[in-house]
């Protein structure tokens, strides 16, 4: 049966995160449809927006360390 979890144990359900294993009925998915801890979740999406924000280049054309001078 498509989407059936009868053959999943507590064992099989990890987080793809931090690889703990996650309780059926607290288990959320990342955008790739795997298991996540909701708190593993909004750290790892927090943590690439924070990396992400500074990658992307100034609108006036100058970089952080020449507006910083």
């Amino acid at each position: 049966m498509t989407g059936s979890t009868e053959h999943l144990s507590p064992k099989d359900l990890t987080c793809s995160v931090c690889a703990r294993p996650i309780a059926l009925e607290t288990a959320k998915t990342d955008e790739t449809g795997k298991a996540v801890h909701e708190e593993c979740y909004v750290r790892k999406t927090i943590s690439r927006f924070r990396t992400s924000r500074y990658a992307i280049p100034a609108l006036d054309g100058r970089s952080e360390i020449d507006r910083a001078l």
